[in-house]
């Protein structure tokens, strides 16, 4: 019954979509009472088909908390564990597999296209009404891919023979991926998801600016927030995805460009470039073609990354069985977007006309924008053609062929430096044109402050990573084999020097960008330190909030330099005797026990506990760690639980890998430099950006709409 229940809310959730998109789509063009009924009723059916979706998500979640192993959905990703945090696993078990992963995808789309529903049900323009139409297009599909693939229906019934007369099942099978069951694991997908749901929105009003004919920054202004939302929470759920694969994977990184790792950052860069394109178009009129193109091809590298996870095209860790049904969708989507954008573009191509402000100098904000534009804009195809490169036919350049993480780096780290000086000079120079003198006079003290900086980097780049260099080549193995490949010492280093030069000079720079902001209010104001960094976020969001998120840019830069470029790894292999050591750099690593048991649930659990020193003081240990290795009981999967000690400038990984042949205890360790810094810009970045999103209350849709109705009184 819970099946067929589900099965028929899917449906009419696609009927109601289709139904709705017409009918909005039909209302632009029509007009009096016919119009009026055409959108009230569009209206009405976007909130039925939302309101289907989140029953079918209901349902789910019942049955995830009831233990109701009638779908097989929920056979498949039970928490099979007794974690305190079972509770929440069962909770995020409706996002754990394909089926409800995809199911919360296209809820998502739906909520976000019922919210902006809700928020101009007053004005019921013709833009909305397009790119409410557009978006429910979009959730019919999505729909359509869990109606039409029995690979992506979370509403199939469990076969017979697994289930006994009163409901429990026959046997422990199946049960969430035990990788699954992290805290971060809790709020990693939901934020990715909200992110990539919340693309669909500026991709829907810039395909109804091309529909309606209304060119105007209106469009922007009705979905800019929306973009700033979504790019918080994609910021978040990379970030959140990097902290699960840092702990719970085990290999003690954070980034190992993976396919769908790849598939948040290719969506996250096109997705910068959106957001500044849009600042230009609001603030200055031009930008208009870069704006949707950069809201068109965000949107389809967010469907791109469904297409890489189901496709089976692609090869990752993250990815689920093929699904034919998905393949065929998802290329249909991403196809007929670009399509209709370009065909779009085309049509209006004459209205477009010439931006109003035309880029005088590239030594300018203007340039400077335009600059990093094309720069997002290229390393997001790039990475996506890499990521799918594999997948490519032969006679294209890199078809067929699998790109390896250390050919993603030697592209990245020089692209990520010509990024960082453009953030680090763009706030600085005038808007047409930089006048030197001014130019010069702003940034002095901050030049003063970045050679101090740099000066403090340099000591530390050559005291401690230059040493870490070749103490990584002189351990041999993979990890030496691939530094080599990143080009000769000279080279390496050149680059360490100059990104550390880089993200110094943009934290100088941000630095004094803030300080004047606030040295400002206290001078024309007359308030107190405190209160003019409080009223700084208040009274100019937009611009505070952009320098802090800089500043935690600058902070994640030097993180990765020590922690991308510079981490020594060495596995060494202890008999199981207690008081036994091992050296790993200046570390010691002391054995103090180990145990082998099962948990609640059958898991077999292996653990050593090891005291951390540093060499020549033995006595004085730093730390105690407890690493485990767990084998599930229903697949046989291991998971690895690492141990962290986490100091000022490094962290000290330390996984247990299990029994070698020979009986004795494998230990992988990784020495990680500046890795705090990473997770700390991380955190300020995002901060930044959430400062200037929220204090924004006002609103530019009535500003908008206000110069509507101004415009239409001259006439």
């Amino acid at each position: 019954m819970v099946s067929i229940i589900g099965n028929v809310m899917q449906v009419l959730a696609l009927v109601f979509a289709l139904v709705s998109a017409v009918l909005l789509l039909a209302g632009v063009q029509l007009d009096g009472v016919r119009k009026d009924r055409a959108v009230r009723t569009g209206y009405a059916f976007t909130y039925v088909s939302f309101g289907l979706l989140t029953a079918c998500i209901g349902v789910i979640l019942v049955c995830m908390l009831t233990e109701n192993y009638s779908l097989a959905y929920v056979v498949s990703n039970y928490p099979a564990t007794d974690s305190p945090l079972q509770p929440l696993y069962r909770v995020s078990a409706v996002w754990a597999g394909r089926q409800g992963s995809l199911l919360l995808w296209t809820w998502l789309i739906a909520a976000f296209g019922a919210a902006q529903a809700h928020a101009r049900r007053r004005a019921k323009d013709d833009l909305t009404c397009a790119a409410l139409g557009v978006t429910e297009i979009v959730v019919a599909l999505f729909t359509a891919t869990l109606v039409f693939s029995a690979s992506n229906n979370p509403f199939m019934a469990t076969a017979a023979e697994y289930l006994n007369p009163d409901g429990t099942l026959v046997s422990k099978i199946g049960g969430m991926n035990p990788l699954l069951m992290h805290w971060a694991m809790i709020l990693h997908p939901p934020a990715t998801f909200i992110g990539c749901a919340a693309m669909t929105i500026p991709f829907a009003y810039a395909m109804a600016a091309l529909i309606t004919g209304d060119l105007s920054a209106r469009w922007v202004e009705l979905c800019d927030r929306l973009a700033v939302f979504g790019f918080i929470f994609l910021s978040i759920g990379m970030g959140l995805g990097a902290v699960w694969a840092y702990v719970v994977l085990g290999w003690g990184g954070f980034w190992a460009w993976d396919a769908v790792e790849n598939a948040s950052l290719m969506s996250w860069l096109t997705c910068v470039a959106m957001i500044h394109s849009f600042t230009m178009y609001r603030k200055r009129g031009i930008f208009k073609r870069w704006s949707m193109f950069a809201a068109t091809i965000t949107f389809i590298f967010v469907v791109l990354g469904t297409f890489i996870t189901r496709s089976g095209l692609v090869q990752s860790v993250h990815a689920f069985a093929e699904d034919p049904v998905s393949t065929y969708f998802f290329l249909a989507i991403m196809v007929a977007s670009g399509l209709a954008f370009l065909l779009g573009l085309l049509y209006r191509h004459g209205e477009l006309g010439e931006d109003d402000d035309q880029i005088e100098s590239m030594v300018s904000k203007n340039g400077t924008y335009y600059l990093t534009n094309i720069v997002m804009i290229m390393a997001g195809v790039l990475v996506a053609y890499l990521t799918v490169s594999s997948a490519l036919p032969g006679w294209m350049p890199l078809g067929g062929a699998v790109v390896a993480a250390g050919a993603y780096n030697a592209v990245a780290r020089p692209v990520a430096v010509v990024v960082v000086l453009l953030m680090a000079v763009c706030p600085l120079l005038g808007w047409r044109k930089t006048q030197g003198p001014a130019f010069w006079r702003h940034m002095r003290w901050p030049l003063v402050v970045a050679a101090v900086i740099s000066a403090i980097e340099l000591a530390y780049f050559a005291f401690t990573l230059v040493p870490t260099y070749y103490g990584i080549l002189a351990d041999g193995g993979s990890a030496a084999a691939a530094l080599a490949e990143q080009g000769p010492a000279v080279y390496y280093f050149a680059l360490t020097v100059v990104a550390l030069a880089s993200a110094a000079l943009l934290l100088a720079t941000s630095g004094y960008l803030l300080v004047r902001g606030v040295r400002a209010r206290m001078k024309n104001k007359g308030e107190s330190a405190p209160a003019a960094v409080v009223n700084l976020f208040r009274r100019s969001p937009a611009q505070a909030g952009g320098y802090l998120c800089h500043l935690g840019v600058a902070i994640v830069v030097i993180g990765l330099v020590g922690s991308m470029m510079y981490v020594r790894e060495v596995t060494v292999d202890l008999a199981g005797e207690a008081g036994e050591s091992a050296r790993v750099g200046e570390y010691v690593l002391t054995l103090t026990g180990s145990e082998r048991y099962s948990d609640s649930q059958d898991n077999e659990i292996m653990r050593v506990e090891l005291d951390v020193a540093r060499a020549g003081e033995e006595g004085r240990v730093l730390g105690h760690v407890a690493p485990s290795m767990k084998v599930a009981a229903a697949t046989s999967q291991s998971t690895l639980d690492a141990s962290v000690l986490t100091f000022p400038t490094e962290d000290l990984f330390i996984a247990f890998q299990g029994l070698n042949a020979d009986g004795s205890l494998s230990i992988n360790v990784k020495v990680n430099p500046l890795i705090l810094f990473t997770w700390v810009g991380g955190a300020v970045s995002t901060l930044g950006i959430v400062l200037a999103f929220a204090p924004r209350r006002a609103t530019p849709l009535l500003a908008a709409d206000e110069r509507t109705r101004a415009k239409a009184g001259e006439a």
